[in-house]
């Protein structure tokens, strides 16, 4: 620790053993037991900590006050266990009957303190901290705490209860842990096999069986709350960091567990579900096989459709399941779906049918669809747990995506009155959907990841047409049709980009025909800013993922929207102005086919227009997001060098830096810092220069850097990259540093011995730099001068405390000290006020 931090912890102590003062922010309290925790990681500072006088003080001679603040003796007991973490510590504190008259028997702390909530938890919470080594067990068996933190269980206050069952669980698994240590040997690697053959001759020790004793009654109490409680428990242990400790329980509550199932599970679905899926994600299949998964089985049939949902999605993302479990659990998780299919065709084909009808799910299906809110939810569910299977990266799900396909269909039509039921049942849940925003934006985001599994035309066609509706729907919801876009945008790029797309060219050529271009150009000028705003994302988008498709570009271009968006550029909405720059920016992306258009309608033309509108939205626009919509198009112009030609770059460019570097929102500066260095880079290009590697010097290359250097000194880079490094928003000069120090590679060397004399031991610092140039007689405009700052500054340093975060200062434990100080003093000048 540092000496200062030192000097002021006597003081705080002090403050906290005042009964007369109080630290007015609890918070403070509890940043510093953070800071200590995180200092006691280290076994050196640890060692420290526990010798400084008061520190030790507030442990042995504080909690015996009368009237301490019910705070500070919380924080107290949760510093002491952090010190008794250690285990000669622990004896120290032991032996001094310290522990027992803290952590013993809570009478011993007076029934007024510990009728304080706060109190209880700093007791739980210290005994957690304190929970490193066996000793502590043995402590805990010693004082009988755990009858105590079992009863806390219960307690009045949810942060007192939810800490004792978190507190109960990590017991019972470090000290099944420790059990297995010493039956296998502490030089022995546990294997869970091992553990489960030798369960019968461990001796458990006496916390184990009163936890586990607690358990088993608690299991078959009959009481759904106690039950509740014993499962949740159990999650818990088998969600600890020791996977042992289920291994070794199972056994001795496996019976419990069985009878269970065959009980009424009202009310205990979830938990169990949550039990179920921990242990099989916790504990290698072989170990628990094949019990495990008979009653994954078991429960998935005696669960509702409701709770059922969460265990199947639960099932089919492990890794190693068995296959018939795998596909009990697909059937109970279509089970919604597949019924809507069915009560809404007039005889469905066999591929659009999701799995065998036959389920016992059914009736209890029938019975949530006849409830709007019920039909509802469990449609909400029933999607949202298979985009999650559907976006799950590590693995492919198998899942019927055809029939999947059909039936998400026939639910969006159903919202929107597409869809005509032919059966009661049928009409019933048709009410309850037909314009439901929750079903339509839950089904569309599974609409919209299931493109690459489509396998035939007709589905694609099926899918692009009713997003179309969707779009074309008047009465459609703004959040609805944003997702719709995005949906649609993802089908057609399936069209260019799966395996087959060759066949699917001309369904994409077909649907460009249509009216899929007048719906978007009405989109555009929507009385809802918010849709003129998703229709120009989504163009933008469209633009630059088809810019090669020559059918697409040739639609662009022969239907006028580019001419449309420029006119959104005037937009009274400052995202929709912003949100137009960026799409025309994108449109410039697309291939030379544009040129084969009318002259009125060329993309030469349309970007002779966007520049000098650029400028202006930079120099005239009150709102920031059009300004950094601007510098980011351009910035990505330039880094495409074939976007703007080189008299464009000489006019332009220097003029952009000029006004975006001054400007006053500071993700403009950022992204005119970036339009620097994509000039950077194309004026090295062009030098066949790399501003970004390590090179060996030699004449030639020393004259073509100093051509490099000298061109970015002309366009101003430099004086534009100085300014920004001592820019007051962190990120600006984060990014003006990072591109100096580029270029600082690269230069030819200075001779650094001869500029730090001229420094004579004075920096430049933000306030002094101007003047420093100025009495140096710096030229920002001269080679050798731009390099001299460069080495003078000392980037390098610079950087490391660019990157720091801000809050090092603020939140560091040397602060924390002095808040607490500051309010100890505020305190008492209330006090005197009163008077």
């Amino acid at each position: 620790m540092e000496s200062e931090y030192v000097e002021l912890l006597p003081r705080v102590c002090a403050v906290l053993g005042d009964s007369r003062q109080s630290v007015v922010d609890d918070t403070c309290l509890e940043k510093l037991l953070d800071c200590f925790q995180a200092i006691t990681k280290n076994e050196t500072e640890l060692y420290i900590l526990q010798r400084i006088p008061c520190l030790t003080h507030i442990i042995v001679n504080i909690p015996k006050q009368r009237d301490l603040n019910p705070s500070t003796l919380s924080f107290i007991m949760r510093l002491t266990g952090l010190f008794a973490a250690s285990e000669n510590y622990f004896h120290e504190l032991e032996n001094d009957g310290i522990l027992s008259s803290m952590f013993g028997s809570p009478a011993s702390l007076g029934s007024e303190t510990w009728e304080e909530a706060t109190v209880r938890c700093g007791w739980l919470l210290g005994i957690q901290n304190m929970l490193q080594h066996e000793a502590v067990i043995q402590f805990l068996c010693k004082y009988d705490c755990i009858d105590e933190i079992i009863r806390l269980q219960k307690d009045p206050s949810i942060f007192v209860a939810s800490t004792a069952s978190h507190l109960l669980a990590n017991i019972l698994s470090f000290s099944l842990q420790c059990s297995e240590l010493a039956f296998l040997g502490n030089g022995s690697k546990i294997q869970l096999n091992d553990t489960v053959a030798a369960l019968h001759s461990v001796d458990w020790s006496d916390c184990v069986y009163a936890i586990t004793g607690h358990i088993e009654d608690f299991l078959k109490s009959g009481v759904t709350s106690n039950i509740q409680q014993a499962l949740k428990l159990l999650s818990m242990v088998s969600g600890t960091n020791y996977p042992v400790a289920i291994v070794s329980l199972w056994p001795k509550i496996e019976e419990s567990i069985k009878l269970l199932l065959k009980s009424d599970l009202t009310g205990l679905g979830q938990p169990l579900t949550k039990l179920f899926l921990n242990v099989s994600r916790t504990v290698p299949c072989d170990v628990l096989e094949p019990k495990i998964w008979d009653l994954l089985s078991l429960l998935l049939r005696l669960l509702n459709q409701a709770e059922a949902l969460t265990l199947a999605s639960g099932i089919l993302k492990l890794k190693s399941c068995p296959k018939p479990l795998r596909m009990q659990a697909a059937t109970a998780l279509f089970q919604p779906l597949n019924y809507i299919g069915t009560v809404t065709s007039v005889q469905p084909q066999e591929d659009t049918v999701l799995l065998d009808a036959s389920s016992n799910y059914r009736v209890d299906i029938e019975h949530r669809v006849s409830r709007k809110s019920a039909c509802v939810n469990l449609l909400c569910q029933t999607l949202l747990h298979l985009l999650e299977l559907l976006q799950m990266p590590s693995q492919r799900i198998e899942l019927p995506y055809q029939a999947l396909i059909h039936s998400v269909l026939t639910v969006l039509k159903l919202c929107i009155g597409a869809a005509i039921p032919t059966t009661s049942a049928g009409v019933s849940i048709s009410r309850h959907l037909i314009g439901c925003i929750k079903v339509q934006r839950a089904g569309i985001d599974v609409l919209g990841a299931i493109p690459q599994w489509a396998g035939r035309i007709e589905e694609v066609n099926s899918a692009l047409n009713l997003l179309l509706d969707y779009i074309r729907n008047p009465d459609t919801d703004s959040t609805v049709l944003k997702k719709t876009l995005q949906a649609l945008f993802h089908w057609m790029l399936h069209c260019i980009e799966a395996v087959d797309s060759p066949a699917l060219e001309p369904t994409l050529k077909e649907f460009l025909d249509g009216d899929f271009l007048s719906v978007m150009k009405k989109r555009l000028f929507d009385v809802h800013w918010e849709i003129r705003d998703s229709a120009l994302e989504f163009l933008g988008q469209l633009c630059f993922q088809f810019k090669e498709v020559e059918s697409f570009c040739r639609s662009i271009g022969s239907c006028g929207i580019p001419h449309l968006v420029l006119e959104l550029l005037s937009d009274p909405e400052s995202y929709v102005r912003a949100s137009a720059i960026s799409a025309l920016g994108k449109m410039n992306y697309l291939s030379p086919n544009w040129q084969t258009l009318p002259n009125e309608n060329s993309v030469t033309v349309m970007k002779g227009n966007i520049l000098p509108h650029l400028l202006d939205i930079l120099n005239q626009d009150t709102e920031g997001f059009p300004r950094r919509a601007a510098v980011k198009v351009l910035a990505d112009w330039l880094k495409n060098s074939h976007m703007l030609s080189s008299c464009e770059l000489d006019n332009f460019v220097p003029i952009i830096l000029k006004i975006g570097s001054n400007d006053l929102d500071w993700e403009v500066k950022v992204h005119s810092l970036e339009l620097a260095e994509a000039f950077i880079d194309q004026s090295s290009s062009n030098s066949l220069i790399s501003p970004y590697a390590v090179v060996l010097s030699n004449s030639t290359h020393s004259a073509q850097v100093k051509v490099l250097l000298q061109t970015l000194c002309d366009a101003g880079i430099f004086t534009i990259l100085f300014h920004a490094l001592w820019d007051c928003d962190r990120p600006v000069a984060q990014k003006a540093c990072e591109i100096l120090m580029k270029l600082k590679r690269i230069a030819p060397g200075a001779d650094s011995s001869q500029i730090h004399n001229k420094l004579n031991g004075h920096k430049p610092n933000r306030e002094s730099f101007a003047d420093w140039l100025s009495s140096s007689n710096f030229n920002l405009q001269n080679v050798s001068n731009v390099m001299e700052v460069m080495i003078a500054l000392d980037l390098e340093f610079q950087h490391q405390q660019l990157v720091r975060s801000s809050d090092h200062i603020e939140s560091s434990l040397r602060s924390l000290l002095q808040d607490i100080l500051a309010a100890a003093e505020n305190s008492e000048d209330s006090g005197a006020d009163c008077y």
